[in-house]
């Protein structure tokens, strides 16, 4: 099998070792020529181009049986709604606007931001909950972007959680400070919601998984047997042991009011490894 990964940071990158580790061919993008060299390390062929230029991504596709978008907004672009809505767009709906364009068959890396709150009711959220929050552009844009996919033959849609424990990344500490640093003490969540997160591995391996299984539709990933603790009962948590003072929450970011379910994934054969990150420091500070 032959794939294009549209987006190569930590989860393309690692999805490429992945697939050619199994003996798929890899074709990678970036926006950056000086990153090729090193991108030629995981991938057999690397393209310079933008998610939005679909023409480049046409011929970066050619002969490919699958595209992955794992493409992501960044989280310093989007101060402002007027940032979000640019931003999010752009990389988001373009991207896979670009990909339909290009293959029949695509996976996208989602979001549960898609369901905003989640609605009334106290059933667990599920791929049939209706999605809402529209205006706000993560869920709005998020949304664009899965009917591009969801429209072709072999468009499947994954919606994940926060993802963490990429090579390099931020931990939940480190985002809090970014919270104090770059946002005044002020976080765009909402309090109430929990705070649900995948290890990045895990979604590596439920990309690989969906992929070579050529699932389609649309899925939720993430910890199938556990609720996680609050936002606001884990930053909370995180400020006290860092001597930090408590975020304000915004809730510009309205995310599930309680448990999602990934049991239509699992019923595929798919099962997250990684135990919520933050319920230690809860546990702690609670004493």
């Amino acid at each position: 099998m032959k794939v294009l990964i549209l987006g190569m940071g930590h989860v393309g990158k690692a999805l490429a070792g992945r697939l050619r580790a199994e003996g798929h061919t890899v074709v990678g993008t970036t926006t950056t020529p000086g990153k090729v060299e090193d991108l030629k390390k995981v991938a057999d062929e690397v393209a310079v181009l933008t998610g939005a230029d679909t023409e480049k991504v046409v011929a970066a596709a050619k002969g490919c049986d699958a595209i992955v978008v794992t493409v992501a907004p960044n989280v310093k672009n989007t101060r402002t709604i007027e940032e979000r809505h640019v931003h999010y767009h752009d990389v988001l709906v373009k991207s896979c606007a670009s990909a339909a364009a290009a293959c029949d068959t695509i996976y996208f890396c989602s979001s549960f931001s898609t369901y905003g709150d989640g609605g009334e009711g106290s059933d667990p959220i599920t791929e049939q909950t209706p999605t809402s929050n529209h205006e706000e552009p993560s869920s709005k844009y998020y949304q664009e972007a899965e009917q591009e996919v969801l429209a072709k033959s072999g468009g499947c849609a994954l919606r994940y959680p926060d993802m963490y424990g990429a090579p390099g990344d931020m931990t939940f500490p480190e985002r809090v400070k970014m919270s104090h640093e770059y946002f005044g003490g002020k976080t765009i969540f909402g309090p109430d919601a929990p705070l649900y997160a995948i290890h990045f591995e895990d979604v590596v391996e439920s990309i690989f998984h969906a992929l070579t299984n050529q699932l389609s539709g649309l899925y939720n990933v993430c910890d199938n047997d556990n609720v996680p603790y609050t936002n606001k009962e884990v930053f909370d948590a995180i400020c006290e042991a860092e001597g930090l003072e408590r975020l304000d929450f915004m809730n510009q970011i309205k995310a599930p009011n309680r448990k999602i379910s990934a049991q239509k994934f699992y019923d595929t054969g798919y099962a997250v490894k990684h135990n919520d990150p933050n319920a230690a420091v809860v546990e702690n500070a609670k004493g």
